[in-house]
């Protein structure tokens, strides 16, 4: 990247990094119309659990180390791994009613985490009351079409799949996975990061090719749950 920017948005801005890429997203989160953070300021990394090993702090990160790097993509998600070797953490399976397996971010396999399923329950180790979970549940409630029944948590409603597929890619996308506070300074969720891009990216695809697309595609997308 040409050094002769130095600020978050002017970098990104020339780099011109791919959509719902986790530097795409940090650029948002950090930028300007974010936490607007400078290039050096220190972000440490969470993995949004309340329970951190005893004395691991956990790693931390600038923009500058990310945006500088030949690779940013790779720079960023080389700390990453470095801090979940740390913390001995495992790849998430859900993330709140998120479902993050493969099979269903590409549509071939049934929601591992469906809200609308009384018998399930919120059972992630991260993301449980998240505004990211949240954005699923609204997911989970829009695709309750005709034939699904209403049950004790979702109504059935009549929206088409890739209307539902569209707003969650959106929803994800602006969920707000870094924050600051006086205690802890800037700290980003690097799962919520994960999960966020993932889900905006494959269900963003497209009316045609998102997950859900060829869901009751003669929808008639009236109820309000179908534009939330």
């Amino acid at each position: 990247v040409d050094n002769k920017h130095d600020t978050i948005d002017e970098i990104c801005a020339e780099a011109n990094f791919p959509e719902y890429s986790k530097v795409a997203k940090l650029c948002k989160e950090l930028g300007s119309k974010g936490l607007d953070i400078g290039m050096d300021d220190a972000v440490a990394l969470s993995d949004g659990t309340p329970d951190k090993l005893v004395g691991h702090e956990g790693s931390s990160f600038s923009m500058r180390e990310i945006l500088e790097a030949e690779d940013a993509e790779a720079a960023y998600n080389n700390i990453v791994a470095e801090d979940t070797k740390q913390t001995e953490r495992k790849l998430v399976v859900d993330y709140g009613w998120c479902s993050s397996n493969a099979g269903f971010v590409t549509g071939i396999s049934d929601d591992s985490s469906n809200y609308c399923d009384p018998s399930m329950s919120c059972d992630s180790f991260a993301g449980c009351g998240s505004s990211l979970s949240s954005c699923c549940i609204t997911h989970d409630r829009c695709l309750q079409g005709p034939g699904s029944g209403t049950t004790s948590r979702c109504t059935e409603v009549n929206c088409k799949g890739s209307t539902c597929d569209t707003r969650l890619s959106s929803c994800a996308w602006n969920v707000s996975c870094c924050s600051f506070s006086f205690w802890s300074g800037y700290t980003c969720d690097a799962t919520c990061v994960t999960v966020s891009t993932t889900i905006s990216g494959a269900f963003g695809t497209g009316t045609s090719l998102s997950p859900k697309s060829s869901y009751n595609i003669d929808g008639d997308d009236v109820d309000s749950i179908c534009h939330e």
